[in-house]
């Protein structure tokens, strides 16, 4: 069950994790928090999480990953 979460504390958990990957620390824990950051509702985070993967940013490049966050932010806009 997904628990539900403010979007003051969504928000506060995207902003750690887009400046984790810009320091350039732990990158695998930063996609993770976004990747559940951004299925907890967050559009801003799909959205830079399709970028991370359009570009190969801190991530293997892959489309299809690119594609779905991209979508995933469409319907959160």
């Amino acid at each position: 069950m997904i628990q539900q979460i403010s979007h003051h504390d969504l928000e506060h958990a995207y902003a750690d994790a887009v400046n984790t990957i810009q320091s350039q620390m732990n990158f695998v824990d930063a996609v993770q928090q976004l990747e559940s950051v951004a299925r907890a509702g967050h559009g801003k985070a799909a959205l830079f999480l399709a970028e991370l993967y359009y570009q190969g940013f801190r991530v293997e490049r892959d489309s299809l990953k690119a594609q779905y966050w991209q979508q995933l932010a469409t319907m959160k806009a």
